[in-house]
């Protein structure tokens, strides 16, 4: 297991609203200390963004010497998304050409993938309210937008891990398709092949109140990548470092042992440092370094021990919240 950043932590900063060009983000990550990225590909909002334009595939290969020079691997990368998780209720989408721009930047995002070598990209999967957020049809309807992506993927080499969502914050949707794993797994299972498994989102699952080793097991190999951050469930999506927030890590790391779990552990993290600029967004992105050490030794220790008796009861047998 290797500890691995979403370049995030540094992409955004206090003092602009423009993010940094991802050369100088890894460099800097790279003195810190951190050798393997999650890169983000989604920020299709920026001016700068790696996809954009007509020189992008050069911008990709730049950011490929970049990290042939430094060293660096990446373990992941994401995918552009929807805010939101809904096209009918984000406001971009009502106009035509925004769709068209935007499939067109996942397109192009599964190429860089395979550009850089990067095994694994995130998507998230949408949620039909036009359907009564029927189950079979928030399927179906990842799969008529998805699969042609998908399947670009698996002819370059590249996989796609379908994330956990988190409930609607904002209440503009009754329910969110794949806010629990059972969803998730029907999803993953249903393309039927092992190069589409899961990213598990730890502080989308606290957000649901799901007791996360169980959620772990359920899944096992599907699981490939996470996306390690922390909240206070309840809140809103925060995405801290562990211990900031009220997850259970000790549940969260004997998941991952019951699992055998030998991905990269992978902070996602960015709002630990969003707002912060000059050296205090250094100190900021540091101690995000020094947390993923933390986590790692306890994941190392878990793993020497090895799996727990596992006391799951079947769910029609556990007890319903406010009942003795």
């Amino acid at each position: 297991m290797k500890l691995s950043v979403a370049t995030g932590i540094y992409q955004r900063r206090g003092d602009s609203s423009v993010h940094r060009e991802l050369g100088e983000v890894l460099t800097v990550l790279r003195s810190i200390g951190y050798d393997t990225f999650d890169l983000s590909l989604a920020s299709l909002d920026q001016p700068n963004f790696i996809l954009l334009g007509d020189r992008w595939e050069r911008k990709v290969e730049e950011v490929g010497d970049t990290a042939a020079k430094l060293g660096i691997t990446f373990a992941q990368s994401h995918l552009p998304f929807v805010p939101g998780c809904s096209m009918r209720t984000c406001p971009e989408f009502q106009r035509p050409e925004y769709a068209e721009f935007f499939f067109e930047c996942t397109r192009r995002a599964y190429l860089a993938s395979r550009m850089l070598s990067i095994p694994w990209t995130v998507l998230h999967p949408l949620t039909f309210p036009e359907y009564n957020y029927e189950t079979r049809a928030s399927l179906d309807g990842n799969h008529t937008c998805y699969d042609q992506y998908i399947d670009l993927g698996l002819r370059l080499g590249v996989g796609t891990a379908i994330e956990n969502m988190p409930p609607s914050m904002d209440r503009k949707l009754g329910t969110v398709y794949c806010q629990h794993y059972e969803q998730l797994i029907e999803l993953v299972d249903s393309f039927a092949d092992p190069q589409v498994g899961i990213c598990w989102d730890t502080g989308h699952g606290n957000l649901m109140g799901l007791r996360q080793s169980r959620a772990l097991r359920a899944m096992g190999k599907r699981l490939k990548v996470l996306h390690i951050n922390d909240n206070h469930a309840g809140f809103r999506d925060e995405h801290v470092l562990p211990y900031m927030g009220d997850i259970d890590w000790d549940d969260v790391v004997q998941g991952l042992t019951d699992i055998g779990y030998d991905g990269a552990l992978n902070y996602e993290t960015g709002n630990v440092s969003a707002n912060a600029y000059g050296t205090l967004q250094i100190e900021y992105v540091k101690m995000a370094y020094r947390s993923g050490q933390f986590l790692m030794e306890k994941c190392k220790e878990k793993r020497r021990v090895g799996p727990e008796e596992i006391l799951d009861p079947p769910l029609a047998e556990q007890a319903v919240p406010g009942e003795a």
